[in-house]
Parts: C-alpha cells; sequence; structure tokens
C-alpha cells in the first residue's frame, strides 16, 4: 500500500512538474497576450489606455481602450519574425497604425495617424 501511494505521489509531481514547464514555456514563446497598460506620446502630449491582446499564430487580435480615443479594435493584426503590426480603428476617431516589438519584458514602437508619427510603451498588467 505504502508502495503504490509513493508511486502515486512520484507520478503526480511529475505532473505538475510538466504542467508548470509548459506554461513557462507557452509564456516565453507567447510575449504579446495579456492585458496591457499603453502610453502614446506624440508631439509633446501622451495618452494612456489599456490594450488587450491575443496572439494566435501569427495573428494578433485585441481591443484598445484611451480616454481620447474611446474604445476600438485591432485589425490587420500580424506577428512576424518577432516584430507586431496593426491597426487601431474607432468609432470617433481616425485609425491609428502600430508597429512595435517586445524588449525588456515590454512592447514598444512607433504609431502614425492624422499624418503625424510617434512613439508608444506598453507594460504589462
Amino acid at each position: 500500500m505504502f508502495m503504490r501511494s509513493k508511486i502515486y505521489t512520484t507520478i503526480a509531481v511529475f505532473a505538475f512538474a510538466a504542467c508548470a514547464a509548459l506554461s513557462i514555456s507557452a509564456q516565453k514563446t507567447d510575449p504579446v497576450s495579456g492585458e496591457w497598460n499603453v502610453v502614446f506620446s506624440i508631439q509633446g502630449q501622451t495618452a494612456e489606455g489599456t490594450f488587450n491582446l491575443k496572439l494566435e499564430g501569427d495573428k494578433v487580435t485585441g481591443t484598445i481602450d484611451t480616454a481620447h480615443t474611446g474604445p476600438g479594435t485591432l485589425s490587420k493584426g500580424k506577428w512576424a519574425d518577432g516584430k507586431l503590426s496593426f491597426t487601431l480603428d474607432f468609432a470617433k476617431h481616425e485609425s491609428i497604425d502600430v508597429t512595435g516589438a517586445p524588449k525588456d519584458g515590454k512592447l514598444s514602437g512607433e504609431f502614425a495617424t492624422e499624418g503625424l508619427t510617434g512613439t508608444w510603451v506598453a507594460t504589462k498588467k
């Protein structure tokens, strides 16, 4: 009886370790998915908001919400060679074209809207 219990405990420990390793591996291979605090900077002005991003293969989907633009959605989202690109579409604001990449646990890059370009940085919540 004791031997069977020890075997089951050993199997449970290995199963837990395997699941933990897979979870860590998934986090390392998906630096995009999740909820992010984002700050857009352009011409000395900033606008803060929240990204909710999801990476599936090479496709990026999600939502954005800022006080300046209101809620919006991502379209044309791509992940290739460690780089992001997508368009943010809004009901009451011109679309914003975004490019960027993960760096030091954050996402950052450039954006273009209304004939202007700026930078952005997102920190995972």
